[in-house]
């Protein structure tokens, strides 16, 4: 599962078309399954194409939306995420807020990368207390520089 926080609210409309868009092999389902929404008429869970996302208020403070992504491959989640998050960025000129495993402190779980025109920047939430209303907001570190990956129409990692 993709975990992504938005800083601004999207339609289901417009995440499932970003989703279609860059990973082109999938169907993409608005699916609110958390909350008790019904399964997508079409939507096959016996077919591997078929991915689902639901799109929730978020306790984060300046990210009101919580996009999470379910059913796309196992491997390789977190720098898919990464991926996805730079892309939407970029697409609807949004900061993306995407959960990060420091590689030089990976048990350390306050961290995250946030993108801001496509770029960036690690970010650190141990000071904020998500859904407080007068909650800290997530505090930017610095750019930081992310490895540039590929990925499939299916959401395959093809490089590191």
């Amino acid at each position: 599962m993709e975990e992504l926080y938005l800083s601004r609210v999207l339609s289901a409309t417009q995440i499932q078309h970003f989703l279609q868009t860059v990973m082109l092999g999938l169907t993409a389902f608005a699916w609110d399954m958390l909350v008790g929404d019904e399964q997508p008429m079409e939507f096959d869970s016996s077919c591997p194409t078929h991915i689902f996302f639901e799109a929730t208020e978020s306790e984060v403070p300046h990210f009101p939306q919580h996009v999470a992504i379910y059913r796309t491959p196992r491997a390789n989640e977190e720098a898919r995420a990464l991926w996805l998050g730079q892309q939407l960025s970029s697409q609807f000129d949004i900061a993306v807020l995407v959960p990060f495993t420091h590689p030089e402190q990976p048990d350390d779980l306050y961290y995250d990368i946030v993108f801001m025109k496509g770029e960036s920047y690690l970010a650190d939430d141990s000071e904020t207390e998500f859904g407080e209303p007068d909650a800290k907001p997530v505090r930017i570190v610095g750019s930081y520089y992310l490895p540039k990956a590929h990925f499939d129409s299916f959401g395959n990692l093809t490089s590191p």
